[in-house]
């Protein structure tokens, strides 16, 4: 028998809804019955009752073939159903999870005793394909720790650069650093990248090699203009990268005058006093501060303008379709106003199309960020521009 365990779409009934749960598995059933391609027409693919989220397939007996029984065919077989589902089922639930939901296949058998009654028997080789399904897991875990690590300790990392731009000129004020693993593989944008480090808790480390990387690359890019470094609440407590330290990050050509480090909004709400602490020395040594994400959802506005944050970007979600919003309009509004009143520049991040560049122009937003204006750029293929060309 091979079991499907899809568990995890249980996490959208309790964020989304009935409604939206159901229309995923109308989805996913006939996924499912298309795995029946992978076996024979007489083999019963069914639900299993106690765990709605559970498709069991029984195969009926062995095949008739001279190559004598072995459990690796069923390892092969469960191989081939997870490459077939996992992708599917990915792109199905891109709507509800940022990150691609685990699908755990496993297999289990058993020897028809006559001395049993069939339930028993069906419930043993059941609990026997969960157990399978779940070391398949840790396995598979553990690859994936194993691939994280090597990307840290070998820096198989790599910075790509999107530009920040004057909205009424197309001046570029500067690019953000975005971090990217290695490239190809499945961990090259950092949703999967972060996303695998934050389940072996492994994000510190992580950062700590991509913001070296970033300076790295930056020299190599050779831009004139303003770097933006995405920063963790690890790096204000990094001591190698506290006080004259962080120089030893910069080299010696860059200088922290050019750099602004950037913190979201969420971060700095929950670690208030360690970041106010902070900043006050790396304001010292020149550098400045921007708030990422302003406007995510958390409440205290004004206490994070009031930090002394050179630059306040307001959330993605906020742009988002800002033409057809009118109450996203006026929280934009309210950020800019804050943003005069503090004397920090303001700008909107994820900008992908003319409405929602000109939307943001009319509101008095003069710096932008995303695909509208330059998609991010690969400094070992390309070089800055001071200028993006008009859209």
């Amino acid at each position: 028998m091979v079991l499907v365990d899809l568990t995890p779409l249980a996490r959208i009934e309790r964020s989304f809804g009935a409604t939206a749960y159901k229309t995923l598995r109308s989805q996913v059933d006939p996924l499912l019955a298309e795995t029946k391609a992978h076996v024979r027409d007489d083999d019963i693919l069914t639900r299993d009752e106690r765990d709605a989220d559970r498709y069991l397939l029984f195969l009926t007996g062995k095949r008739k073939t001279r190559n004598p029984f072995a459990a690796v065919d069923l390892q092969r077989l469960c191989d081939r159903v997870e490459g077939f589902v996992t992708p599917r089922v990915a792109r199905l639930t891109t709507p509800y999870m940022r990150e691609r939901p685990a699908v755990e296949v496993g297999h289990g058998f058993s020897l028809w005793s006559p001395l049993e009654n069939d339930e028993r028997q069906i419930l043993r080789v059941i609990e026997d394909a969960r157990v399978s399904a779940d070391l398949r897991r840790r396995l598979r875990e553990r690859d994936q720790r194993d691939a994280v690590v090597e990307i840290i300790v070998n820096k198989n990392l790599w910075s790509a650069f999107q530009p920040i731009v004057q909205m009424e000129t197309r001046d570029i004020l500067g690019y953000e650093g975005l971090s990217r693993g290695p490239r190809g593989g499945p961990l090259e944008y950092p949703t999967h990248l972060f996303g695998a480090a934050a389940r072996f808790d492994l994000v510190d480390e992580l950062e700590r090699a991509c913001r070296r990387q970033v300076f790295v690359d930056w020299d190599h890019f050779g831009s004139p203009t303003r770097l933006f470094v995405n920063t963790v609440p690890a790096t204000v407590r990094d001591v190698s990268f506290l006080g004259r330290g962080v120089l030893d990050y910069l080299g010696p050509r860059l200088s922290p005058s050019i750099v602004t480090l950037e913190i979201t909004e969420g971060q700095v709400i929950e670690n208030l006093n360690l970041y106010r602490e902070a900043m006050h020395s790396f304001l010292e040594l020149g550098f400045t501060f921007a708030i990422d994400d302003v406007g995510a959802g958390y409440s205290g506005l004004e206490t994070i303008a009031n930090l002394g944050a050179s630059y306040l970007k307001i959330d993605m979600g906020l742009v988002r379709d800002i033409h057809e919003k009118k109450v996203s309009q006026q929280v934009v509004k309210a950020i800019l106003d804050m943003g005069t009143a503090v004397g920090a520049a303001v700008i909107g991040e994820g900008i992908e199309t003319q409405e929602e560049a000109d939307t943001l122009k009319g509101l008095g937003l003069r710096y932008a960020q995303g695909y509208f204006f330059g998609r991010p750029q690969d400094p070992y293929k390309t070089r800055p521009s001071q200028v993006v060309l008009k859209a």
